[in-house]
């Protein structure tokens, strides 16, 4: 028999209906589920995981209990081994509901279900109006003004930690940029300024910048800052989800020990 499974990770008009894995799967494409699977088979740690079956910390080998071996895989494939599983909430992401009684928060003995917000919706104003109405209803209560987050409330065996404004298309491109610096860092003519310069990583600062040649020396220090600042990034956020916890581009002892080694050897 055919099981549905819930993801509070996908579209806000996705997220409130049961999911088969199939359906779930095509979905899932250019969400951050689809974003930490990238990261994690782009992280150098994660990798020597699946080399070694050495862990480096306990976080990690509950990373690897979770996701398993990524390498050689797509995205489609893994989800419908593991990802549909270990994303799937226990209880649904509910969709508001029209109550009779007065306005109060109400917290459920039961920890897996959220708090809920109980209304009266009156049928005689302006969808407009109604909607202004309720964001000030919400603002009124401290739980959903300033320490309300959806993912508190994940039953999921694994979630992302908390709201984020990075994005899948973001995180593409850090481990993009990531991937094409490991491949030439190494070269006897590698600049990081100019790498800058030919991956385009700012919108404005190479516009007109022919390639091939050094990049004039007045820009090569905010280049390379451009570039210095996206492969940290990229790393603090692969270290971190290698541990379970994503996306956080937090500092991380493995990146930041990865990084001075780099330095010495230069």
């Amino acid at each position: 028999m055919a099981m549905d499974f819930y993801y509070k990770g996908l579209g806000p008009e996705e997220r409130i209906f049961a999911q088969t894995p199939e359906a779930a799967a095509a979905k899932a494409k250019g969400t951050l589920y689809e974003a930490w699977f990238d990261v994690l088979q782009t992280s150098p740690w994660y990798n020597k995981i699946c080399e070694s079956q050495e862990f480096p910390s306990s976080k990690s080998e509950e990373t690897w209990k979770q996701f398993g071996d990524l390498r050689g895989k797509t995205f489609s494939k893994w989800w419908l081994e593991r990802g549909y599983k270990i994303f799937a909430e226990v209880v649904p992401y509910q969709p508001m509901q029209i109550d009779d009684l007065k306005i109060e928060v109400k917290k459920l003995k039961d920890l897996k279900k959220p708090p809920l917000l109980k209304i009266e919706v009156p049928l005689n104003l302006s969808p407009a109006a109604l909607k202004e109405q309720f964001n000030e209803i919400l603002k009124a209560h401290k739980l959903y003004s300033d320490e309300f987050d959806r993912w508190d409330y994940s039953t999921a065996q694994v979630h992302q930690e908390r709201e984020t404004k990075l994005t899948y298309a973001t995180i593409k491109r850090w481990m993009q940029v990531y991937r094409a610096y490991e491949k030439e860092k190494d070269r006897k003519d590698f600049k990081l300024y100019n790498f800058a310069r030919d991956l385009e990583l700012h919108p404005k600062l190479f516009v007109n910048m022919p390639k091939r040649i050094d990049l004039p020396e007045g820009l090569r220090t905010e280049a390379a800052n451009v570039a210095s600042d996206i492969l940290k990034k990229s790393m603090f956020l692969m270290a971190n989800a290698t541990e379970m916890s994503f996306p956080n581009t937090a500092p991380h002892e493995w990146a930041l020990t990865s990084n001075r080694a780099k330095k010495t050897k230069k």
